[in-house]
C-alpha cells in the first residue's frame, strides 16, 4: 500500500511539475518594427519562417485577388510575443483566417484575454502569450504611425 502511495504521489509531483513549466524566455526572432521603430521579440515556441505571407483584409479582397505581402512570424508551440516601449493600449490583436496560403481578417469574433491568449504587462513591455492555435494581426499604434504583423501559431500538440 505504501509504495502505491509514495508512486502515486510522486506522479502527481512529476504531472504538476509539467503543467508548473514556463515558456522559455530566450527570444527565437526579434526586430525593431519599421514605423513605429518598437522592439518586438518572440519566444516559447520554435521559429518555422518570418517570411511575409499573403493577406487581405476581408473575403471581399480575397476573391477579387486583392491580396498584399504582409510581415509575419511563424511558430510551432505557443509563441510568447513581446512588445517594448509599449503599453497594450497601444496594440490592437484581430483573428486571422487560414484559406490555404491567404490570411484573411477574421473580424466576427474579437479575441479575448485568458480565454485566447495571456497578456502580461511589465514596467516597459507587454507579452501576449498564444496558448491557442489561432493566428493573429498585431497592430501597433504611436504617434509615429501604425506597424502590422501577423503571428501564425502552428501546434502539432492540438489535433483537429
Amino acid at each position: 500500500m505504501k509504495k502505491n502511495s509514495v508512486a502515486a504521489a510522486a506522479l502527481a509531483a512529476l504531472l504538476l511539475s509539467g503543467c508548473a513549466r514556463t515558456a522559455d524566455p530566450t527570444p527565437v526572432w526579434q526586430t525593431d518594427l519599421p514605423v513605429t521603430g518598437v522592439h518586438i521579440e518572440l519566444s516559447g515556441a520554435e521559429l518555422l519562417s518570418d517570411a511575409p505571407v499573403l493577406y487581405a483584409h476581408t473575403r471581399e479582397d480575397s476573391a477579387r485577388n486583392h491580396y498584399l505581402d504582409m510581415p509575419a512570424v511563424q511558430a510551432e508551440g505557443a509563441p510568447v510575443v513581446t512588445f517594448y516601449g509599449v503599453t497594450a493600449e497601444d496594440i490592437s490583436l484581430v483573428f486571422l483566417e487560414s484559406i490555404g496560403d491567404l490570411y484573411v481578417d477574421y473580424d466576427r469574433v474579437k479575441p479575448q484575454v485568458e480565454l485566447d491568449y495571456r497578456l502580461t504587462q511589465g514596467d516597459d513591455s507587454v507579452s501576449y502569450r498564444l496558448d491557442t492555435a489561432y493566428n493573429f494581426e498585431f497592430t501597433v499604434k504611436t504617434q509615429q504611425g501604425s506597424d502590422t504583423l501577423l503571428v501564425v501559431s502552428r501546434r502539432s500538440d492540438i489535433t483537429g
